[in-house]
């Protein structure tokens, strides 16, 4: 052993056990002692940490001799192991000999880890199920030609080495609440042996048929329905996944999960069914086909596209299930944590708010608790360089899981039956925030008088709906005996005519299930207004086109199907009762009309009956408007277009401070989880919202 200037014995170590796990700085090498300085203040025992392995190398001549590995049985000695033991799959050579009947696999990660993949071609890659399915004698090779390299629409930050073979090292966050008392040997866990398919398991997926691909011209057809319809709202999926691997090399699981959403947005193709790209998905998932969890979980997100039963069936195969299935693998890999310096840190981003989102819908959609609380997470909001500077892709984005929170948060503090009242102004200030701050491209009228529509925008136009149903439901009677809400009227009048427009371009076909659920909020609301006698016309027209268009969406989800059912049962008793009079409540306060100042009548037939009704309304506060005006400066990615000098937007922001003072204490104004979840109720879709519309009714 080397020694110093003093004659001491030199550790060979950087720092000791308490140390290295408080991630401080130890002086173990440099003290007089045998103590370092950290432990000889706080009285722990001083323990030099040592490695827990040797690093091996590769070479065509390794050394002479037999290299030793410590097992559970002691030190056994291991022959040496040259570069052609490997095959260029990542498994051993049939050649290779044994040792008491087990194989060289089980020691091949040591090796191969240490060695930290340096090349495919040095170490050959570790095994992924699309080349063992492919490579193995007992299946038929399917061929896989190579994908162009260009995709204009879906930007990319991903390079070659973000998707090769990771360690899949799980989260642990035990250091996180266990303070430095005990210390935490996280380091100890046995090392992870690469899943390897049985013959058995090779055999059930030969019978799938997993390695079966539709033909070019399909699979081409289904990846453009994929990043037009599907990737927008969850951009899970890096093209270089795709599009960069060699022939042979793309998860199969990815690809029949991107093949089944892009079935659901598309016309259906004669003998490649969303039902057989959802069962082959479903095998390659429960079998551990893929060995990157990212991928992993991506592929298992796109699952909710088929969620064949309603909410009020149990079953394995909703979006419901898979949502679960998917948090809790994220949280394994860590997803709720900000990605801090990892190379895919973008992904990791899109791919939590992702989740988040569909959490915040499947609540809203069945009033089911929520299965993440973000207040346990700390991932930054999504912002342009998670998109590599795709700025209208990372606006669209932006909105979309702004106002998916609002909507989970308002289902959640409604379902707590008081937790409404008590947070509403900090709902109504979030959702004024989120309309005003509304890039221009997603925006749905122009600035000028009148307010008349811009040219058409399928995603704007979806992103209002959500906009216009949070509003339906913010603005409801707490006493279902009551006039029903001029507010709620008038935004469900105007989902009526943005799903007419959708019909009339023949676009429900793009839609997912959620829009079930808004189809029966909307007319729910319209059908409070079938008593009175000046109204009754124009809620039939627009409940007409929420009837129709819950036919049209009940082909592909079956959700729509107890929707609409439930809409034409209530219609029918109502139309036999007689009417009460003339809708005469003017209960919109100019607070209220705030929130339908941006927009005009030509998609609303109530706008001018509700306007006539109504006195004039006032002018938006000047408060709220540079409220909004200092959040779309923050909001502007890099801060590129923020035009207010230094001076004014401080004095700006301390009048928003000032202002905000006034909000209750328990009000958050961020997307958060409201928590505690007390109600679990019936679990049908909507049932939590339309209970008290049918008490009102009296059906």
């Amino acid at each position: 052993m080397p020694k110093d200037k003093d004659g001491r014995a030199r550790r060979t170590v950087k720092a000791c056990v308490i140390c290295h796990k408080k991630k401080v700085r130890c002086d173990i090498d440099e003290v007089d002692g045998e103590i370092c300085t950290p432990c000889q203040r706080d009285g722990y025992e001083c323990v030099p940490r040592e490695r827990k392995r040797k690093r091996f190398t590769f070479s065509p001549s390794p050394p002479a001799g037999q290299g030793r590995v410590k097992t559970q049985h002691g030190d056994q000695s291991i022959p040496e192991v040259s570069q052609t033991a490997f095959s260029t799959t990542g498994s051993i050579d049939a050649g290779t000999s044994e040792s008491n009947g087990q194989s060289y696999a089980s020691n091949a990660p040591r090796y191969v880890r240490d060695q930290s993949l340096k090349s495919e071609s040095e170490l050959g890659r570790r095994m992924s199920t699309t080349a063992s399915l492919q490579d193995s004698p007992s299946l038929e090779r399917q061929p896989n030609p190579v994908f162009p390299t260009t995709h204009h629409t879906i930007p990319s930050n991903m390079t070659e080495s973000s998707y090769k073979p990771s360690k899949s090292v799980s989260y642990l966050g035990r250091l996180e609440y266990l303070r430095g008392d005990v210390p935490v040997n996280d380091d100890a866990a046995p090392e992870k042996v690469p899943h390897r398919l049985s013959e058995s398991d090779i055999e059930i997926l030969r019978v799938q048929r997993v390695t079966d691909l539709p033909p070019r011209a399909i699979r081409e057809s289904l990846y453009d329905a994929f990043w037009t319809r599907c990737y927008p709202w969850t951009p899970v999926v890096e093209r270089s996944w795709i599009y960069d691997r060699r022939p042979g090399k793309v998860s199969l699981l990815l690809q029949h999960a991107m093949f089944l959403a892009g079935s659901r947005v598309s016309a259906p193709v004669a003998n490649y069914t969303s039902e057989d790209f959802y069962k082959k998905a479903r095998v390659l998932f429960w079998m551990s086909a893929e060995d990157d969890p990212i991928i992993t979980i991506a592929a298992a997100c796109l699952l909710h596209w088929w969620n064949p039963q309603g909410p009020e069936q149990i079953s394995l195969d909703t979006s419901s299930f898979w949502l679960r299935v998917c948090v809790g693998l994220a949280h394994q890999v860590g997803l709720h944590r900000e990605p801090m310096g990892k190379p895919d840190a973008g992904l990791r981003r899109r791919l939590w708010w992702s989740l988040v989102v569909r959490d915040s819908l499947i609540n809203a959609g069945h009033g089911r608790p929520r299965a993440i609380d973000l207040k346990l997470a700390d991932v930054s909001p999504i912002s342009l360089i998670d998109f590599d500077g795709a700025i209208s892709a990372a606006e669209l984005f932006t909105s979309y899981v702004g106002i998916s929170c609002i909507l989970g948060d308002l289902t959640q503090s409604y379902l707590r039956k008081h937790g409404l009242q008590e947070h509403r102004k900090s709902l109504e200030d979030r959702l004024f925030r989120w309309v005003k701050t509304l890039p221009e491209q997603l925006q749905l009228c122009r600035p000028i008088e009148g307010r008349p529509l811009r040219p058409y925008n399928f995603e704007a136009r979806q992103i209002h709906v959500q906009y216009f149903i949070t509003l339906v439901i913010l603005n409801r009677p707490t006493d279902p005996k009551l006039a029903p809400s001029t507010a709620s009227l008038l935004a469900s009048s105007y989902v009526a005519g943005i799903f007419e427009d959708f019909m009339a371009r023949d676009e429900l076909r793009y839609l997912g299930p959620i829009f079930t659920f808004y189809c029966l909020t909307a007319g729910m609301a319209q059908l409070s207004c079938y008593r009175y006698s000046d109204m009754a016309h124009l809620a039939e027209e627009n409940l007409d086109i929420m009837a129709r268009a819950l036919e049209e969406l009940s082909k592909r989800w079956p959700t729509a199907i107890g929707s609409l059912k439930h809409l034409m049962d209530v219609r029918e008793k109502l139309t036999q009762r007689p009417h009460i009079g003339q809708f005469s409540e003017a209960n919109f306060s100019n607070s209220t009309a705030q929130f339908f100042s941006d927009f005009g009548p030509d998609l609303c037939r109530m706008w001018h009956p509700i306007h006539q009704r109504v006195p004039q309304v006032a002018p938006i506060a000047p408060r709220e408007l540079e409220m909004a005006g200092i959040l779309q400066g923050l909001r502007t990615p890099n801060n590129q277009t923020m035009d207010l000098d230094l001076a004014t937007n401080a004095a700006m922001q301390q009048q928003m401070i000032n202002n905000n003072n006034n909000i209750s204490a328990g009000a958050s104004l961020e997307p958060t989880l409201l928590q505690p979840q007390e109600w679990f109720g019936p679990y049908g879709m909507g049932n939590w919202l339309t209970v008290d519309w049918d008490q009102a009714l009296g059906w």
